[in-house]
């Protein structure tokens, strides 16, 4: 299995060049790709990689996380530097950390395979090189031609090749905690390359289209619960997720409910021209949804791992069995759900979580 996870991140890393040079003209499969990458790497990432390496190193290893999300920044403004200087010098210690990073990648893979448990994060190392792949390209190409995306990403592949074979001795070394913050360090650089997408070039101010980001959400999910539902062992994060979902059943009834009146309240201000009820489902089915989705979800998450903290008897409601109306209500919702995901993306969600980020991001845009 290892091997096999390898032989993809390589076959990842290098379809970088074909892809740039396919997707640069299509910005629908670019936005697809974008949706299916950060929903499928973010949750490899956060419902098995991080629980398992908090479960292993402690607390520490959120140090660790987080270092891992916010170091490759440096290494970025590096290869912007390199990009708008054209320095030489500057490149040269871009590649240097890419094959570093990649290094890490193969010591990872080393590891992949030897527990059911712990394929997530050699799996999203393998998915996550694909736009690795493509942003050095996407980066390097137009400024310095082929010849150095062409060195960082073989350099990457001799990093990631290096670290596979060196990989067992490492952990050796490190014994289980040292190696369980190795891997929160690798998640949390994963998962700064996923949010930050930089395959995406800031140069253009092309509009992506959020459905079909949308639509590489939803197939990333898809993918997800096809993947915890094969899994022979429960996921790190299973419980909070069970008990997430069994108090979206229990409240989804009164959620609706909810939506409907606020729906009819605000129809009944806005005094359009269409009837009321028409104005009232608008709002119920389209417009509600969207503002409330991001919140909605982030809430039930906060609940679901949160509550069992303060309130352990909490874990008992994860064995109600819901009502055939708590269901209805509850695949209400989901349809609700997913046609917000369609209509926005899951990155103008993380924007109204984040609004600091979205500003940013827009004022970005607007320069």
């Amino acid at each position: 299995m290892p091997l096999i996870l390898l032989t993809l991140t390589l076959a990842a890393l290098a379809c970088g060049p074909l892809l740039y040079q396919y997707a640069r003209s299509r910005v629908a499969l670019l936005a697809f790709l974008d949706g299916f990458m950060l929903v499928s790497i973010a949750g490899l990432v956060l419902l098995e990689a991080v629980p398992g390496t908090f479960s292993a190193g402690g607390a520490w290893s959120a140090l660790f996380i987080l270092l891992g999300l916010l170091g490759p920044s440096a290494l970025e403004h590096g290869l912007t530097r390199a990009r708008e200087k054209a320095h030489l010098l500057a490149l040269l210690l871009a590649i240097l950390g890419l094959m570093i990073h990649s290094l890490g990648d193969g010591v990872v893979l080393s590891q992949g395979g030897d527990a059911h448990a712990m394929l997530a994060l050699p799996l999203a190392v393998a998915v996550h090189s694909v736009p690795v792949g493509l942003a050095v390209w996407w980066l390097l190409y137009p400024v310095f031609g082929a010849v150095p995306p062409l060195a960082a990403i073989v350099g990457m592949a001799g990093g990631t090749i290096a670290g596979f074979l060196f990989g067992p001795e490492l952990g050796a070394h490190l014994g289980s905690s040292g190696w369980a913050w190795f891997q929160a360090l690798v998640a949390g650089s994963i998962l700064h390359v996923v949010f930050g997408r930089p395959h995406i070039d800031p140069g253009e101010h092309r509009h992506y289209p959020p459905r079909y980001e949308g639509l590489g959400n939803l197939c990333a999910l898809l993918g997800l619960v096809a993947l915890a539902l094969l899994e022979s062992e429960p996921l790190p994060a299973a419980a909070g997720f069970h008990l997430s979902l069994q108090l979206g059943l229990i409240a989804a009834p009164w959620i609706l409910l909810l939506d409907l009146l606020l729906a009819v309240l605000l129809a009944l201000r806005q005094r359009g021209a269409a009837p009321l009820w028409q104005r009232s489902l608008q709002l119920a089915g389209l417009e509600l949804p969207d503002r409330g989705a991001p919140h909605l979800l982030a809430l039930l998450l906060i609940l679901g791992f949160g509550l069992p903290l303060l309130w352990p008897a909490a874990l008992q409601l994860s064995e109600q069995s819901p009502g055939a109306w708590q269901i209805t209500a509850a695949l209400l919702i989901t349809a609700l759900l997913a046609g917000s995901m369609l209509r926005r993306g899951s990155r103008a969600w993380l924007a109204d979580l984040t609004p600091r980020l979205g500003q940013s991001h827009g004022h970005h845009h607007h320069h």
